[in-house]
């Protein structure tokens, strides 16, 4: 290897390096090791000068990746002559790399949490970082969605237990943005459209995300819903099927603090829709209500959570808002029709009265009327033709 041709040239190199060099490379070639193997391997890494050490973290950065290698690679973490992060950016433009992240996922967990850690806290490098463990997990994520069986996503428990909260959180947010980027639509009218069998295909088969809910954002339910909140809110969104399992898995296992949370976040959204004015606004916070209503396996009990929310924000807005806002929101509402696709969320907005009624009201709710008969008309048609 280079570094051995080349140690010659450097003054403070012992005789004995070579020797540490080639022990090192034969362990890497080896899956398992006698413990007194070990044991005198490490002792040899101990007696490396500051020079040395330098030298032999070079060298194992230019083996090729072998059934022993991680194992050795932690023993130089230890000894903080090789850390997995560094190891890691030597592998920066290597098509080795995700292999050995996706390797890092499934078993070596303390490697894994080294690299986090580095995202998390080392300024120089976060970005890059950040790019090279989301990479690793839009991977392993995107191969849970073709089969979820591929990975129990064993790397969470440890990753919990080794990371501080402001790593965690950090963490959090790399997880979140990584599932998000799993599926874009053309539009928010298809988030309308399939938001039924987007909620059942994740409590049925992309089960990995509730997985994700119960193990890493259990402690940080509402700094995840605030990063969902706030990147769903950023121009031309687009992540919605994800964003809508996301928030519907962790309103499932919220705690008694998160579902306030939640519910705050939805009534200032709708002060501030009224506000604004904003039809993009109003659609978001009707489909947020319905994935955050969806928090029970009983699809009536779900529907009415929503009928619940509806009658508490919508049905009673009048009295936080004044008759300007009021017939704002209203006048949303109607617009909001033709992206109404699923009968039983427009049925819930026929049947629950808005106060304080009026011609107003009247003619929103035979505009539902009408939108509810066309749904209708068009699933006869389709079952027909089916």
């Amino acid at each position: 290897m280079d570094v051995l041709q080349d140690c010659n040239s450097y003054s403070h190199i012992g005789n004995s390096f070579g020797f540490v060099c080639r022990t090192m490379e034969k362990h890497c070639g080896i899956q398992q090791l006698a413990s007194y193997e070990k044991y005198e391997f490490v002792q040899l890494l101990k007696i490396l000068n500051a020079k040395e050490k330098m030298l032999a973290a070079r060298f194992f950065c230019q083996l090729p990746a072998n059934v022993g290698s991680f194992r050795v690679l932690l023993q130089l973490q230890e000894l903080r002559i090789l850390t997995a992060t560094q190891y890691i950016l030597s592998k920066e433009n290597s098509d080795q790399l995700q292999v050995d992240l996706i390797i890092f996922l499934e078993s070596e967990f303390e490697l894994l949490a080294n690299v986090f850690l580095s995202a998390a806290y080392n300024a120089d490098y976060a970005m890059k970082l950040t790019l090279i463990l989301t990479a690793a997990l839009g991977h392993l994520y995107s191969g849970l969605v073709s089969n979820p069986k591929i990975s129990n996503l064993g790397y969470l428990e440890p990753l919990c237990k080794a990371l501080p909260d402001d790593a965690l959180c950090v963490c959090t947010n790399m997880h979140l943005n990584t599932l998000l980027e799993l599926h874009r639509t053309e539009s928010i009218n298809e988030a309308f459209a399939n938001f039924s069998a987007w909620i059942n295909e994740g409590v049925d088969e992309l089960t990995f995300v509730k997985h994700l809910c119960d193990r890493l954002f259990v402690g940080h339910q509402q700094e995840a819903l605030q990063y969902l909140f706030k990147q769903s809110n950023s121009e031309n969104f687009r992540q919605w099927k994800f964003y809508l399992i996301l928030v519907q898995s962790i309103a499932s296992a919220a705690s008694p603090e998160s579902t306030v949370y939640i519910k705050k976040y939805l009534k200032n959204r709708l002060l501030q829709t009224a506000s604004t004015g904003c039809l993009t606004s109003l659609l978001h916070l009707l489909l947020t209500a319905r994935a955050a209503s969806a928090s029970t396996m009983d699809i009536q009990k779900n529907l009415d959570n929503y009928a619940k929310w509806y009658k508490q924000n919508i049905g009673e807005m009048t009295y936080i808002l004044g008759t300007e806002k009021f017939q704002l929101i209203l006048g949303l509402l109607e617009e909001a029709l033709p992206y109404e696709k699923e009968l039983q969320y427009l049925e819930i907005h026929v049947s629950i009265a808005i106060s304080p009624g009026g011609r107003l009201v009247q003619a929103y709710k035979t505009k539902c009327r009408a939108q509810v008969s066309q749904l209708k008309l068009a699933a006869k048609r389709k079952a027909s033709r089916d």
